[in-house]
């Protein structure tokens, strides 16, 4: 931390900050877990401390108890991992430094399970520390307090803390990789050579895919530097982070043939979930090579989404606990932070950071449990980075003539996310078309992403209970799709009447021909589920279309509270789940 007459506030307001995070995650720990009652110093956390942790905690908070510790998931495997451990370079299917913590809180807690959840909690305190000196490094010690602030108080971030996963110290790994990163771009020197080595060495082992955001953070900054200093201090920080991860990677080479064993194994879950062979071991790069051969559209288009959209889209909702709307405010401040980061070196450096660390979970965010909250956990505190350093920019008396500085660069990134919003709304299109070729049943789902298909007369997407619906505004309304060659096929309606009493058919045509007249039936629990058949004769390559006409419209006011979230005036037909094309 730098020297200066603010120092003592700033470290005061750290340690606040701090213990604040501590005693929300030991009021998490003690509503999910309970209360121990030894060794002493657990005891004395966990009911007098724990007392005072749940005077400061918000009335709108509340921890469920967890009533089976540990089970069904990691956890409980890094506790067995733990207790087996015979020296920290053991070659193992699970990295070292997590379970070295949880070994050493199994010392500390004389045994006991909670150890893995001491071991998470530790690391998701270290992240806030973490997110602090990259706050620091990247806007300001003010700054950095308050992404620091938002970090310790995040719902989401309390609640994993102590849940006894390893995501939260990876998380606080990658935020100290990349502060020491940023202090090497900034300065090539032997101690910032040092720091990267070590702490990139420490993310390495606690997850071996930080080697993804890494090796490209220390080439751009040869690149972006282009002096022999940054040159030789970026060689020595690779000869450091070598010589503390080789023994790890040497270690499962001899005993299982692979030194990325930790990373490769985890493909036979992945397979296995997506009905792929599993039988025999698959390296990551294979197993993605294998999915863009067969899959091509639908992998680039998962791997998009995966790699900008579903991280950043799952975080935020954490902060309404404390204030509504407060997320929504910090997401959208975060984006424009990114975006002013485009035109600093520091700041491009934090954006290929971004992406790289993910690309390692980019492809498996929608297979199996791959798309959970924690896999993008890491990447939370340099959102918020972002968001404090939109409205530091925002607030600073020059921001008027700053942005007039970059208005044709910012016009630039705008045209560039406008086409990047255009592909990630068409690229659905492609994936089904893919699908379709292949011989395989492809579902055209409401969502996110359907603009494609539905694209006039429906109402906004909408999730009721466990499913996304659309809902036909007009008399007449059409789902589009693609079919791939000119036979014939078969489709399945999933749809219901929003009125069942007065509404009893639906006139069905396929590109414009008279399909017939579904019976409509009703099931409160289910449904309705349709098979129509696409006749050869009226079958287009291309893009085909369903129109679907209901013998009479309701508002939706008549319709019942189910439709409240639809204007009460206006006439809605039909309630649509999907279209599926059957091989």
């Amino acid at each position: 931390m730098p020297s200066s007459p603010r120092t003592p506030w700033i470290t005061a307001a750290l340690l606040l900050i701090l213990s604040y995070g501590t005693l929300l995650r030991l009021d998490a720990f003690t509503g999910k877990y309970g209360s121990l009652d030894h060794p002493a110093w657990a005891r004395l956390a966990t009911h007098q401390v724990a007392a005072l942790a749940r005077s400061v905690r918000p009335s709108a908070i509340a921890w469920y108890r967890e009533p089976r510790p540990y089970v069904g998931g990691d956890p409980i495997n890094y506790l067995n991992y733990a207790r087996q451990m015979r020296s920290f370079y053991q070659a193992h299917v699970r990295e070292p430094v997590f379970l070295a913590a949880t070994r050493l809180g199994l010392w500390a807690l004389g045994g006991q399970d909670p150890a893995v959840s001491l071991a998470s909690a530790a690391g998701s305190i270290l992240a806030i520390l973490a997110t602090y000196l990259l706050g620091a490094s990247l806007v300001s010690p003010a700054g950095g307090l308050i992404a620091a602030g938002l970090m310790a108080i995040e719902y989401d971030n309390v609640i994993w803390a102590v849940d006894g996963w390893r995501d939260d110290t990876f998380g606080a790994a990658f935020l100290f990789s990349a502060w020491a990163l940023v202090r090497l771009c900034e300065r090539a020197s032997f101690g910032n050579a040092l720091l990267v080595g070590l702490l990139g060495g420490a993310a390495c082992l606690t997850r071996l895919t930080a080697l993804s955001f890494i090796l490209p953070a220390l080439g751009w900054i040869v690149l972006s530097t282009r002096d022999r200093e940054h040159l030789r201090a970026a060689a020595l920080a690779m000869l450091i982070l070598t010589a503390v991860v080789s023994p790890y990677l040497i270690s499962c080479a001899l005993a299982h043939g692979d030194p990325f064993y930790a990373v490769n194994y985890h493909t036979l879950y992945y397979r296995f979930a997506e009905g792929m062979p599993s039988q025999r071991p698959m390296s990551a790069l294979g197993y993605v090579r294998a999915k863009l051969a067969t899959h091509p559209m639908a992998t680039l288009d998962g791997g998009a989404v995966g790699l900008l959209m579903w991280p950043f889209s799952q975080k935020w909702h954490g902060f309404d606990v404390w204030i509504a709307g407060l997320g929504r405010v910090l997401a959208w401040s975060s984006l424009a932070g990114m975006a002013m980061w485009l035109f600093s070196p520091r700041g491009r450096l934090m954006i290929l950071m971004l992406v790289t660390s993910m690309a390692p979970f980019a492809f498996t965010w929608n297979v199996g449990g791959g798309g959970e909250w924690r896999f993008s956990m890491h990447v939370y505190g340099v959102y918020l980075i972002a968001a404090v350093q939109a409205w530091t920019t925002l607030l600073s008396p020059g921001w008027r003539s700053a942005i007039g500085r970059v208005g044709l660069r910012a016009a630039a990134v705008g045209a560039a996310a406008a086409i990047a919003a255009s592909l990630y709304f068409a690229l659905p299109w492609f994936v089904a078309r893919e699908s379709v070729a292949n011989g395989e049943d492809t579902t055209i789902s409401a969502g996110s992403r359907d603009r494609v298909f539905y694209r006039r007369g429906w109402s906004t997407p909408h999730t009721d209970g466990a499913i996304t619906v659309r809902v036909s505004q007009a008399a007449q309304t059409t789902v589009h799709f693609p079919l791939a060659e000119k036979r014939a096929y078969e489709a399945v309606l999933r749809l219901d009447p929003v009125a069942p009493a007065t509404q009893q058919r639906v006139t069905v045509l396929f590109n414009r021909q008279l399909i017939g007249t579904l019976h409509l039936s009703w099931d409160p629990q289910r449904v309705g589920s349709y098979r129509v058949p696409l006749p050869i004769a009226w079958v287009r390559t291309g893009d085909n279309e369903i129109t679907l006409v209901p013998d009479s419209m309701v508002t939706a006011e008549a319709a019942g509270d189910r439709f409240d979230w639809i204007d009460p005036d206006t006439p809605i037909g039909l309630r649509v789940w999907y279209l599926r094309v059957l091989d």
